[in-house]
């Protein structure tokens, strides 16, 4: 019976952050001086991907509109119970976390070493268990470690070899 209020709320994120992601790629370069084809610029892919979005999110919020998603029965009792679920407090960690990755660390240290950095801790905060043994502990935090280092490795490499993007 929730889902429709979800539908609606996700939908408005959806077609701010498609706006947001239309504006920044028509602000991109366009190489035009340099007679470069008009679809090789590398604002039409993201551009692409961000109108996508944005028609999804449209169709969502139209649908939820229907289903009558925009009736939200808001209220500071409503909100406080929402802010103390497990499920909220996993989300806006996962927010800091990848806010802290994107605007904290890229472009500020070794771009594999902060992927390692954000991968090993996202693992380690989300699977970490107070209650677990000792030794427990310690071979998830390796296994973490291990997972983090072959992952930061491997996105590194594809995107410099593969994709030939210069990593900051």
């Amino acid at each position: 019976k929730d889902m429709p209020k979800a539908d609606f709320i996700t939908s408005i994120i959806l077609i701010a952050f498609s706006i947001g992601v239309i504006i920044m790629s028509i602000q991109m370069p366009r190489f035009e001086h340099r007679g470069a084809h008009p679809l090789s610029a590398p604002g039409i892919v993201p551009g692409v991907l961000g109108f996508i979005i944005g028609l999804f999110g449209i169709s969502l919020f139209v649908r939820s509109l229907r289903q009558g998603g925009h009736r939200l029965g808001l209220s500071k009792d409503k909100f406080i119970n929402w802010l103390r679920k497990p499920a909220t407090l996993r989300l806006l960690l996962t927010i800091a976390l990848t806010l802290i990755y994107a605007w904290g660390l890229v472009g500020r240290i070794y771009f594999p070493l902060a992927t390692f950095l954000f991968i090993a801790s996202f693992i380690i905060i989300f699977e970490y268990d107070r209650h677990e043994e000792r030794n427990k502990k310690v071979k998830r935090i390796g296994i973490a470690l291990l997972i983090a280092l072959l992952a930061s490795a491997s996105i590194s490499a594809l995107f410099q070899y593969g994709f030939l993007v210069r990593l900051p």
